[in-house]
């Protein structure tokens, strides 16, 4: 059968629409699959990670962070009310990656007598440092000890070797124990998803 050109050009285009349409059930599963691998590759590697615990629950929730990230400070925030409930625990590992005075401040979080406490002064005062730089509001550490140097190396190795590249970095076991991992400030409602499927 003899088609005019602009027939043809239309039934082109409906076929590459139609062959793309057809090709997402293939790419969605694959491109979730990787996540769910790269996940897990993280939580195997999870336990020479040093971090900061909030909570005492067996419900883990891990999260990558460098003390400057203003997208990690917005994270913080949202999860002020639910610390020590539900059988939650979040454990923030800091990394030093975003400006020169990153790892500096990660460094004074974990040297400090308290890091807990620390972390919370680096949160509470964002953008209030006494340097008047805007970030985490906790001093660099003018020295970094061999011990945190290596800790924040480790934390950098399984961070990069799983190339996560983005910071807050959110890493879970759901239903079933399936790993998850959302890079970025997830909206509430994905947030309120993720606090209510770990496990």
């Amino acid at each position: 059968m003899d088609v005019t050109i602009p027939t043809r050009r239309r039934m082109l285009r409906g076929m590459a629409t139609l062959l793309a349409f057809c090709a997402l059930p293939v790419i969605a599963p694959r491109a979730m699959a990787q996540d769910a691998a790269q996940a897990e590759g993280v939580l195997a590697q999870i336990g020479q990670a040093t971090w900061i615990a909030e909570g005492h629950g067996k419900r883990v929730i891990y999260i990558f962070f460098d003390p400057n990230c203003p997208y990690c400070h917005k994270l913080y925030g949202k999860l002020r009310p639910y610390v020590g409930k539900d059988n939650l625990q979040f454990r923030w590992i800091p990394l030093g990656i975003l400006t020169p005075s990153s790892l500096p401040k990660a460094a004074a979080i974990l040297q400090a007598a308290d890091p807990l406490k620390a972390f919370y002064k680096n949160e509470d005062d964002y953008d209030f440092a006494n340097s008047g730089q805007p970030g985490g509001g906790i001093e660099p550490a003018s020295t970094i000890t061999p011990k945190v140097r290596e800790e924040l190396a480790r934390n950098l190795a399984i961070y990069n070797g799983h190339k996560l590249f983005g910071v807050p970095a959110i890493v879970w076991r759901g239903p079933g124990g399936k790993a998850s991992l959302l890079v970025g400030e997830p909206p509430q409602a994905r947030l309120m998803n993720i606090l209510g499927s770990a496990q």
